[in-house]
């Protein structure tokens, strides 16, 4: 009886000190990402993000002040022309990194983004979606639309333009840049989650109106949180001229994996 006890507790006390080790370790990686312009640059973009999701709750729920434009769903409302902005800051970012240090395949990264501007601004995807539902003789499954699924055929499509280039600058840049590319692909991962995951669970899940509002606010405000991080980890590289000696991906990694087991 006793000896499957002291095992049990043996785990639970090994468990926590590789948790520990592991909190350490993220505690140490943040000072690293610590850099005081860059740091403050992402308070205010924060700032600006919590703004707008409060601005939203007033706007939605409360008979103070009603103006559409407030809305976080609505299309070039002012927090979506606020998304315009910083993906406008990312593009003129990484253009310059890429002219400092004298490589096109900054670039790459930057079109990627000019792609995002371009889709959020000119409603690409919806439209182009659009059009291919309406030529879709498919049923509608896992309760999303004709409409989604064309949505979703844009941007698998435009996700295979866009990154093979990227894929073979990857497999033929510097170490520094492979680094930086992981790092700026696990932020996007965390948008396509927030812009898509995120959108389709709202659109299938039809719980009513308070369920599909919070979803609704997940999204839009995962998404804002999203660029806001992409926008600060920019900056910083351009800051630290890409020379981080930490990366976000090498972190990650620590953090989910079985690495540093003690």
């Amino acid at each position: 009886m006793d000896e499957p006890w002291l095992e049990t507790v043996k785990l639970v006390n090994k468990l926590g000190l590789i948790m520990m080790h592991k909190i350490i370790t993220a505690q140490e990686d943040i000072k690293n990402f610590n850099e005081r312009s860059a740091s403050f640059f992402l308070i205010l973009l924060l700032s600006g993000d919590l703004a707008f999701v409060m601005l939203h709750f007033i706007n939605s729920l409360t008979p103070i002040y009603e103006n559409p434009l407030l809305n976080l769903e609505k299309d070039r409302g002012y927090s979506e022309v606020y998304q315009y902005l910083k993906f406008l800051w990312i593009i003129i970012i990484l253009v310059f990194i890429s002219f400092r240090n004298a490589s096109l395949r900054y670039v790459l990264w930057a079109l990627v983004f000019v792609y995002f501007l371009l889709d959020d601004a000119l409603q690409l995807h919806e439209r182009v979606g659009g059009y291919i539902a309406a030529n879709l003789s498919l049923v509608p499954a896992f309760g999303l639309r004709l409409q989604d699924y064309g949505e979703l055929a844009v941007s698998a499509a435009a996700v295979i333009i866009i990154f093979l280039p990227l894929a073979w600058a990857f497999r033929n840049g510097s170490r520094v840049f492979r680094k930086l590319s992981q790092d700026l692909a696990l932020l996007i991962m965390i948008l396509v989650f927030f812009g898509i995951v995120v959108d389709m669970a709202q659109i299938a899940i039809n719980a009513g109106w308070k369920v599909s509002f919070i979803l609704g606010v997940i999204e839009d405000g995962g998404e804002m949180l999203s660029v806001s991080l992409i926008v600060w980890y920019a900056f910083l590289v351009m800051v630290r001229n890409c020379d981080l000696d930490c990366y976000l991906c090498d972190c990650a990694s620590t953090v989910l994996t079985k690495k540093d087991r003690l």
